[in-house]
C-alpha cells in the first residue's frame, strides 16, 4: 500500500500535498506548505516562489513557532517572521540545515521567469534532498547530486510526466519522488513515471 512517508537513514520525508513536503530528523522542515491543517511545528520552512500554492500564508501561521525561520527567495513578502532572503546559487547554514537555492523556470512556458524562483538542496544528517520548485527540465539539473530528488510531473505550470522521465536522466540521485500533481486542477499519472524511472517512490498526498 503507497504511504505517504519515505523514510531514508534517518530522515523522513512526507508528502502534504502539491509541491508541499515535512523532511524530518532532529529539525522539522516544511518546503512550500499549502492549505496544511494543524501539524507539527516547523523548525524552518521553504519557500521556493511567491505564487500562490506555494507561499501560503495561512500554512506558514498554523506552521510556525516563535523561533521559525521562513527561508525565500527575492519577490516573496513574508512579513511578521523572522526570514532569511536566500539568492539562486547562495548556500548557507540555518539550524544546522545546509540549505543551497539552485534555479528553477520554464523554458517554454510564461510561469517562472529564470531568476525569480528557486529550487532547494537541503542537507539534513549528511542526507541531501533535492526539491526541484515550478520548474521544466532545464540544463542546470546536470549539475544536481543528491540522495532524493523530489519532481514536478504535473505539467501546465512545470513539466509533465514525460519531461520527468526525461530530467531524471540528467540528475545523480538514489531515489526519485513525483510531486505538484493532484491540485489546482493538475492531472499525472504517477504510475507512468514509476514505470520509466527504476528508482521512483510514489507517496500518497497525506493531507
Amino acid at each position: 500500500m503507497t504511504e505517504s512517508t519515505f523514510r531514508y537513514e534517518n530522515v523522513e520525508i512526507t508528502w502534504l500535498k502539491h509541491a508541499g513536503f515535512r523532511i524530518k530528523n532532529s529539525v522539522v522542515i516544511y518546503i512550500d506548505p499549502y492549505e496544511v491543517t494543524e501539524l507539527e511545528k516547523a523548525d524552518l520552512i521553504l519557500i521556493t516562489h511567491d505564487h500562490f500554492d506555494h507561499l501560503d500564508m495561512r500554512s506558514i501561521r498554523i506552521l510556525a513557532k516563535s523561533d521559525t525561520i521562513v527561508v525565500h527567495p527575492k519577490g516573496c513578502v513574508v512579513e511578521g517572521y523572522k526570514t532569511y532572503e536566500i539568492s539562486i546559487g547562495e548556500t548557507t547554514n540555518v539550524k544546522g540545515v545546509e540549505i543551497k537555492a539552485v534555479p528553477a523556470y520554464n523554458i517554454d512556458k510564461p510561469y517562472h521567469k529564470k531568476g525569480c524562483c528557486v529550487g532547494y538542496v537541503v542537507k539534513v544528517d549528511n542526507v541531501r534532498i533535492y526539491h526541484a520548485g515550478d520548474t521544466d527540465r532545464i540544463p542546470e539539473m546536470k549539475e544536481i547530486e543528491v540522495d532524493i530528488a523530489l519532481f514536478p510531473i504535473g505539467g501546465t505550470y512545470t513539466m509533465d510526466v514525460d519531461e520527468a522521465i526525461e530530467a531524471t536522466k540528467d540528475i545523480k540521485a538514489k531515489f526519485f519522488i513525483p510531486m505538484h500533481y493532484g491540485e489546482i486542477g493538475l492531472k499525472a499519472d504517477p504510475g507512468k513515471f514509476k514505470a520509466s524511472v527504476e528508482n521512483a517512490v510514489i507517496l500518497k498526498p497525506s493531507l
